[in-house]
């Protein structure tokens, strides 16, 4: 997504400066306004530009998640003993054990003696603090409750970081396996099969299926191989352009949520996001429409997305959210129930709590039992793979054996 530069004045008239990531000009300009400001100026980053060398720069300034939680954490605990802000930072960035963090923290304390707020700072950098990160810090400033905020960031970072380990570890096995029967196949192509193939072509013997496409593999291998390469670099280079067109991300948004087993795990793991990030902007004081647009940008699937701005314009209309919840084909019943209850009792920041503790349960769950699930489905596959390799040997040497019985020999 491209940056912009943009100059405006801030709510009390000073003029500001600061990168926004936006799809477009329209929309930075709307995010301003949202934030208070008066656009003076603003105009393409083209160091962010598709193919500018500025944005393989700009990539450097990424920072690992565990980095961003501890600072958070930290940063929070800093702020409620009531130390200045100015100060708690320049204790992290001393502190701090990436070097390139250590360097985003000291531009960011720059900026801050120069008259700029946190949440202004950091919207510069938004390959480390994302929109949701920023919002909840303009609503902290706003409300006073910055400290809580932040802990809460924190909190709901950890989580998304255990789910990643834990679907990483799950994953292992069968990564594993794949690489070993790969490299396995890779062996028999290459080493094994042209050997039986010489053998097999001195008899002119018609050679079954499974041989066949042994010899087509190690021919694409060993001599096509320059026509191959290329082949799957670009067939995996279009995929990628084609998922980030509108259409391409759609289909493949909806191909994960309808997976088996994985399209359960996807849809329980974008529920927890989407509850554990309403309740940290909804607590933080942001309005209802505010909350939901910035909740759609972040879920991170588009027809999730799309459903959460469909409960935003049912919202802006004087309806609630839990009725577009219950309506909706993707999210479950029970987030709609939870929410609806907790929309006639005043008490949403306990629902959305509620439900954001039982789908993290049941994620852990499901990413527990998935390594149960797919040991027997990669020991299948692994053994029809063994199986097909097997025949494509050793049937043409039954053949063999079968004609020189037939032959008397």
């Amino acid at each position: 997504m491209p940056s912009y530069k943009y100059k405006a004045r801030d709510p009390n008239g000073k003029e500001v400066t600061g990168i926004l990531v936006a799809e477009t000009e329209a929309e930075a300009s709307q995010r301003l306004d949202g934030m208070g400001f008066l656009p003076l100026s603003i105009a393409l980053d083209q160091g962010t530009a598709a193919g500018g060398l500025g944005g393989i720069f700009k990539a450097k300034e990424k920072v690992g998640a565990q980095h961003l939680v501890a600072f958070t954490r930290q940063f929070a605990t800093i702020i409620k003993s009531g130390v200045p802000i100015l100060t708690g930072l320049q204790a992290l960035s001393e502190q701090a054990e990436n070097p390139v963090f250590s360097g985003v923290l000291k531009k960011i304390i720059a900026d801050i003696e120069g008259g700029a707020s946190l949440s202004q700072a950091i919207d510069k950098y938004p390959l480390i603090f994302s929109e949701l990160y920023v919002n909840s810090v303009v609503a902290g400033e706003a409300g006073g409750v910055l400290d809580k905020i932040l802990l809460r960031l924190a909190e709901m970072m950890e989580r998304d970081m255990q789910i990643d380990t834990n679907v990483k570890t799950a994953m292992r096995y069968p990564i594993m396996t794949v690489v070993a029967m790969t490299a396995a196949s890779f062996f028999l192509i290459v080493f094994v099969i042209p050997k039986f193939a010489t053998m097999y072509s001195r008899f002119n013997a018609a050679l079954p299926l499974p041989t066949q496409v042994m010899i087509l593999a190690n021919q694409i291998i060993t001599k096509w191989w320059y026509i191959a390469l290329p082949a799957i670099a670009g067939l995996v280079f279009l995929f990628k352009r084609y998922i980030n067109t509108q259409q391409g991300r759609w289909q493949y948004d909806t191909l994960m949520l309808r997976l088996p087993v994985f399209g359960k795990l996807f849809t329980k793991v974008a529920m927890l996001r989407f509850t554990n990030m309403l309740n940290v902007l909804n607590e933080s004081g942001l309005p209802i429409l505010k909350t939901l647009e910035i909740v759609s940008t972040t879920i991170g699937n588009v027809v999730i997305a799309k459903e959460i701005e469909l409960m935003r314009h049912s919202v802006a209309d004087g309806r609630g959210i839990a009725g577009s919840i219950l309506n909706s084909k993707i999210f479950p019943p029970l987030v709609g129930h939870m929410i609806a209850i907790g929309e006639k009792t005043g008490a949403i920041s306990d629902m959305l709590q509620a439900v954001s503790d039982y789908y993290d349960l049941e994620v852990r769950t499901s990413v527990q039992n998935l390594t149960t699930m797919i040991e027997p489905l990669m020991t299948a596959v692994l053994g029809v793979v063994v199986l097909g390799m097997a025949l494509a040997i050793f049937m043409p040497m039954w053949n063999m054996i079968a004609l020189f019985r037939q032959s008397g020999v």
